[in-house]
């Protein structure tokens, strides 16, 4: 995360000696996080050169730090104008966020700052294998973009599908890190709500909001729908069945439709018997897409009880799949991105350059 240094800073530091050891002491905090590739460290130039006059023959690490920031001054004000989340430190009374119309400001006490606060951004998803995809999908997106290479420093943390809201709640509640956490919407239809997952982050948010976390929820079903068609094709290319699976697929994957497919489970029969409205979307797509059986009349009284699919699912594991190929065969693989999936891609992104941008790991 960007880290930024408040013009508040110098009258804090001014005012009298203890609040100058204090301001010493939250810069040589902030200066090992640098170090460890945690953050970004950033600030204009004047406040950099007005601090190293108050800081200069008291602390070397403070002194060294800010004499690295005015330096990449240049480099990380590109970042920091991309950014939708900063840290700024300053002279406040409390910890507070201020939204502006480009970016989430979380405005936090310089004599409030902890070694746990500047640890590295907790990314908490509801499998740690989601990580590694996120953080692909980032990089290929700023590959293209004024940020191109940026660092992530990502700390993941697995949430356990349904037990993630109680995750966030602890790490929210019990300790003093920054924190996103992503979910999936769960949404198998236009105009349904998402699922208990994402309510329950998002209700948690509401009710009891904090400065130092946030959520985000992927605009798709599931991670899994993020995945590029073409990458299931050369995942599977040897396994004949799965071929012959993505071809009953292939239909579905189009723009505003692929992503409500919950590509773990199957459609059943009894599912789309009702006037729901899961029930009426997919019964009108199912009559475009033949598939599945065709018995019409209902054989079983509930979901839990119906053996026949309408549509099979993909995969117990698609994700997976996708991750046994190497980063690198990942990127040559040709691959037509969806409009609407390629926006949650860029969501996405953002996100975790918001929360994660970080210097390489470096001395001062």
């Amino acid at each position: 995360m960007i880290i930024e240094i408040d013009r508040s800073v110098i009258g804090l530091a001014s005012s009298s000696a203890a609040s100058l050891s204090s301001v010493i002491s939250t810069l040589e905090l902030i200066a090992i996080s640098y170090r460890e590739g945690n953050h970004l460290v950033f600030a204009e130039p004047s406040i950099t050169i007005e601090l190293l006059g108050l800081v200069a023959n008291r602390s070397e690490l403070a002194t060294a730090l800010l004499l690295r920031v005015k330096n990449k001054h240049p480099q990380t004000a590109t970042i920091a104008n991309n950014v939708k989340v900063k840290l700024l430190i300053g002279s406040f009374d409390s910890a507070y966020v201020e939204e502006t119309k480009n970016c989430r400001i979380i405005k936090y006490p310089a004599t409030a700052l902890t070694s746990n606060t500047v640890q590295k951004t907790i990314i908490l998803v509801e499998n740690l294998t989601d990580i590694k995809f996120y953080k692909w999908i980032a990089n290929t997106i700023l590959a293209n973009t004024s940020c191109k290479g940026v660092s992530l420093a990502i700390e993941g943390y697995p949430g356990g599908g349904n037990t993630t809201a109680e995750a966030y709640e602890n790490i929210k509640e019990n300790t003093s890190r920054l924190c996103l956490c992503i979910v999936d919407s769960d949404i198998r239809a236009p105009g349904l709500s998402p699922g208990d997952t994402a309510k329950k982050v998002r209700k948690h948010d509401r009710s009891t909001p904090s400065p130092r976390v946030n959520h985000h929820i992927i605009d798709s079903c599931s991670i899994e729908n993020l995945i590029p068609f073409a990458f299931f094709e050369h995942a599977w290319k040897e396994d004949r069945i799965l071929t012959n699976r993505l071809d009953i697929y292939r239909p579905h994957y189009r723009s505003n439709h692929w992503k409500y497919l919950q590509l773990k489970k199957h459609i059943t029969c009894f599912e789309v018997r009702d006037q729901s409205a899961f029930s009426i979307y997919w019964k009108a797509h199912f009559m475009d897409v033949a598939t599945g059986c065709t018995t019409e009349d209902r054989s079983c009284s509930k979901k839990s009880e119906c053996a026949q699919h309408k549509l099979t699912s993909l995969s117990s594991a698609p994700l997976a799949a996708v991750l046994s190929l190497q980063e690198e065969e990942m990127h040559n693989i040709p691959y037509d991105l969806l409009p609407d999936i390629k926006q949650a891609w860029e969501e996405i992104s953002y996100e975790l350059l918001s929360w994660c941008c970080a210097a390489p790991s470096s001395t001062l």
